[in-house]
């Protein structure tokens, strides 16, 4: 078959095909806003120094425990039920940004967007998971992770455009930014809630009468357990390294400024959205876990290259650090979506909703981890005990695809992907837990 993107997209059911159209219009609200939380709180409404801080702090603590909520909510009501709340709640949230003045009101703003975006993610990769094939469902979250990046950095431009050079005073441009945001999410609450009846049921479940199982019984599937491990040591060598122990080591000693920064930025963004472009349908014929083991590989060769390009100065600098956050960019384009799709064709259908949450709190978590473990080892020697941990971390990874093959079943390391076998767009999806093939998310949906 062809891996044409617009041959690709033509396979998808048109439910697929709308929660891609949804989630990019909610990606580019993201974008709005997404480099701009401290600066605003900070300089343009002139908060303490604190407050930022704090408001960050509290939004992601309460996206992780938001996030263990919303899985369980989702094991028990319908999927369409969950996702008008869900883009409610992190509209309104967003939305409350605009308005704030002191820190009561910021804070309020954090808890509640941080309760609504940890299920908005979730609840998009449920619905993504619907898909009645396990082609589909891993080409659904290719394309959304490639989508997400693409819609994301393209809200950010006009964002700053805006912030920049809008009309009225800066306070007000930065506030429409966040009215803006947050009526992305009720645009894309109302489009699913609209659009969810009139099509295809194929990826809805029939209610399981044993009831849905505990976060308990999820963990204590080794193989899940491994995988949200694996998440989580991904999420901190990549996402989490970006914007802090990324920038950090390359500009503290002059090795790079803020264009070559900027630069490579642009490198992580232009990067992720050709690789699933290129290679988006290609890695669906690999095997799950030598793509887990090559991303390990890719990662450990990019912080070589930031290692290397640290101690260097000028152009050089510059040209070998974009080289390795290439690298990086390739790894987290290629691992993220194949990794969720796995988790997601080993998850018990009564546990749907729990394992996507815990996906969102793995990722949550190694991205709040980098920055703290950046914090603590940058001062030390130039930051080289960081990247030297960084290395083998990304080593670490490369280990873990050998030793999970032995214990994947065959099915779920490497789904069928003849379109020819696939079953109708409209069937019911099979039953998992290692018997068949599940829905899978991307790690990407939901900012």
């Amino acid at each position: 078959m062809s891996a044409h993107p617009l041959a690709v997209l033509r396979e998808f059911s048109p439910r697929t095909r709308a929660v891609l159209a949804v989630n990019a219009v909610n990606s580019f609200g993201g974008g709005l806003v997404l480099p701009f939380l401290w600066i605003y709180l900070d300089q343009v409404r002139g908060l303490a120094s604190w407050i930022p801080a704090a408001t960050l702090a509290v939004q992601a603590a309460t996206s992780v425990v938001g996030g263990l909520a919303w899985g369980a909510v989702l094991d028990r009501l319908a999927p369409r039920t969950v996702v008008g709340l869900v883009m409610c709640v992190a509209g309104l949230g967003t939305g409350l940004y605009a308005f704030v003045t002191s820190a009561p009101t910021a804070l309020t703003a954090a808890v509640v967007y941080g309760l609504g975006i940890s299920g908005v993610g979730t609840v998009l990769r449920y619905l993504y998971a619907g898909a009645a094939t396990a082609r589909e469902r891993g080409l659904a979250f290719s394309a959304d992770y490639a989508v997400f990046n693409a819609m994301t950095g393209l809200g950010v431009l006009v964002g700053g455009l805006v912030a920049a050079s809008g009309p009225g005073s800066r306070a007000a441009r930065f506030a429409a930014l966040y009215v803006a945001d947050g009526l992305t999410f009720l645009a894309a609450g109302a489009a699913l809630l609209l659009l969810l009846p009139r099509i295809g049921r194929g990826g809805d479940r029939e209610p399981s009468a044993q009831g849905p199982v505990g976060y308990r019984e999820v963990l204590g599937q080794r193989a899940l357990a491994v995988l949200l491990g694996t998440v989580a040591l991904c999420s901190l060598v990549s996402y989490g390294q970006l914007r802090s122990g990324l920038p950090g080591y390359l500009t503290a000693g002059g090795a790079v400024g803020p264009e070559g920064l900027s630069g490579t930025f642009a490198v992580n963004i232009v990067a992720a959205v050709l690789t699933q472009v290129v290679l988006g349908e290609r890695i669906q014929r690999v095997r799950r876990s030598t793509v887990l083991s090559l991303t390990g590989v890719l990662w450990a060769a990019a912080w070589s290259l930031v290692l290397v390009a640290g101690r260097q100065h000028g152009t050089p600098a510059t040209v070998t650090a974009m080289a390795g956050v290439l690298l990086l960019s390739v790894g987290e384009a290629l691992v993220f979506p194949v990794v969720t799709g796995l988790l997601n064709d080993l998850a018990d259908e009564r546990a749907r909703g729990r394992v996507n949450a815990m996906l969102s709190v793995a990722v949550s978590t190694g991205s709040v981890a980098g920055p703290l473990l950046a914090g603590a080892t940058l001062p030390l020697a130039d930051g080289l005990p960081l990247v030297v941990a960084l290395v083998a971390a990304c080593a670490a990874v490369a280990l873990v695809g050998p030793a999970l093959r032995r214990t994947l079943p065959a099915a779920a390391d490497l789904p069928d992907p003849a379109p020819e076998t696939e079953e109708p767009a409209t069937a019911a999806p099979a039953p998992a837990a290692g018997d068949s093939q599940e829905r899978n998310p991307s790690c990407s949906t939901g900012r």
